[in-house]
């Protein structure tokens, strides 16, 4: 069945589309008594990255600050997933290109999100690039930072325990992708057979276009939806008025907010993703022309240097349309007093728990610490008398920069809602630090 499928598929895509048959993995397939093969390689890449836990805590993490009880039809990161997912297909499959490929990318390109989104991303990197300690101090030093794209790695590589190795054991196709969504700089651990010095294949260039295009899109819905801006204001949009002049009398004026929001949002998603698929095909068949992409053994022999990584995306007009409508959203929808105040607290909460956790370990779940034990060869915390606990904390886990890892590991899978509900036990118990208004006033000045 899989022979047949990768037949299939090398004879529907382009030539200069990816393809599974012979795709490498870090470990063979697991052999649990499977009568026959029916998913290429792509496709169960797919379904692993869709079963696993960090999937599914994806429902409960907000695109930015938190995810209030009461909004029901916000978007989500797990939503935000899909629709890049959708978008992403809808551009791959009028381009040639590698469907399953695209979907497995798309539906894994967020899995190291941190809770609260870019706010808890920012917090987790000041933490581990040493500039702040979680008290309102400075931190203790440098240990790589914090990335969505890295950490996504780690989850798949790493975190998820479905198997008896660590991770999910994606190809390394796929792995590429995950970590060139957005740039990102990866340590040496980890990175083989991502190709770290190439430009992103065009499968991962089109997710990136979908991300940045569904980011915009729902966020202005979202914000249309709910009533936080008005249809009026956002009509004077410049991408507004072209989709305006595009429709002619199909525009419906008289619409009420709910209607128009939906209008503006399907005609934006149509003239976006038209624009996408119209440039990135003119785009591609020039690139194949110039160097003489004829048949997947060439593109293979010359993907490393011909690639530039810009091949896919909008025409001028539409590419400035997007950039105005993402200012927009910027100043109006994603800055405010409201968002401030959400975000801060965000902060405030991620900053709080990496700062508890590295006073007082103990604090840490039981998975958390015996996985430190596997990672720095320590001893189990917990197995040690009261006596000893104090001294192993000092020697071995607040100077190993490996800990701190592991905290942030765990701090980044946590959805918003066990992330509040974590730091108001741990304040109830008087262990989580507050800082100070001068320490906090500091920080914001920092």
């Amino acid at each position: 069945m899989r022979d047949q499928l990768e037949d299939l598929e090398a004879r529907g895509v382009a030539p200069f589309a990816q393809r599974s048959r012979g795709a490498s993995r870090r470990w063979p397939v697991e052999n649990e008594g499977r009568a026959f093969d029916y998913r290429t390689h792509f496709q169960r890449d797919r379904d692993r990255i869709v079963y696993s836990r960090a999937f599914r805590r994806l429902r409960q993490k907000a695109q930015t600050g938190n995810l209030p009880a009461y909004e029901d039809h916000r978007r989500n990161r797990l939503t935000h997933t899909l629709e890049v997912a959708q978008l992403a297909r809808t551009v791959g499959r009028a381009l040639g290109l590698n469907e399953d490929l695209i979907e497995a990318i798309a539906l894994g390109h967020d899995l190291g999100q941190p809770p609260f989104g870019p706010t808890g991303e920012r917090a987790l990197d000041d933490l581990l690039r040493g500039r702040l300690d979680g008290r309102g101090g400075p931190g203790g030093g440098d240990c790589g930072g914090f990335g969505c794209s890295a950490q996504t790695l780690r989850v798949v590589d790493q975190l998820e325990k479905r198997y008896e190795h660590p991770g999910l054991n994606l190809t390394d196709v796929v792995r590429e992708g995950l970590s060139k969504i957005r740039p990102v700089t990866l340590s040496s651990e980890g990175t083989e057979g991502l190709r770290p010095n190439c430009s992103p294949f065009f499968e991962a260039q089109v997710v990136s276009l979908a991300d940045r295009v569904a980011e915009a899109l729902h966020d202005l819905d979202d914000a249309l939806q709910s009533g936080v801006i008005e249809v009026q204001e956002v009509e004077r949009i410049p991408a507004v008025r072209e989709l305006r002049r595009k429709l002619g009398e199909r525009w419906r004026p008289a619409a009420g907010r709910f209607m128009k929001a939906n209008m503006i949002h399907r005609g934006l998603t149509h003239l976006l993703v038209t624009g996408a698929i119209l440039t990135s095909a003119r785009a591609l068949a020039r690139w194949a022309e110039r160097h003489s992409i004829h048949d997947a053994g060439e593109f293979e022999a010359k993907r490393d240097t011909a690639v530039r990584g810009n091949e896919i995306g909008l025409s001028r007009s539409a590419s400035r349309l997007l950039e105005d409508l993402e200012r927009y959203l910027e100043t109006r929808v994603r800055r405010g007093f409201d968002v401030d105040r959400i975000e801060r607290r965000g902060r405030h909460v991620v900053l709080g728990l990496f700062a508890a956790y590295h006073a007082d370990p103990a604090l840490l779940e039981d998975h958390v610490l015996l996985r430190f034990k596997s990672v720095a060869g320590v001893r189990f915390l917990r197995d040690l008398p009261e006596a000893r606990r104090a001294i192993e904390i000092a020697d071995h886990y607040r100077r190993d920069p490996r800990f701190l890892r592991v905290v942030a590991d765990h701090i980044a899978s946590m959805t918003d809602n066990f992330a509040l509900a974590e730091h108001r036990r741990l304040q109830e118990m008087g262990s989580v630090p507050i800082p100070s208004a001068e320490q906090l006033r500091r920080e914001e000045i920092d």
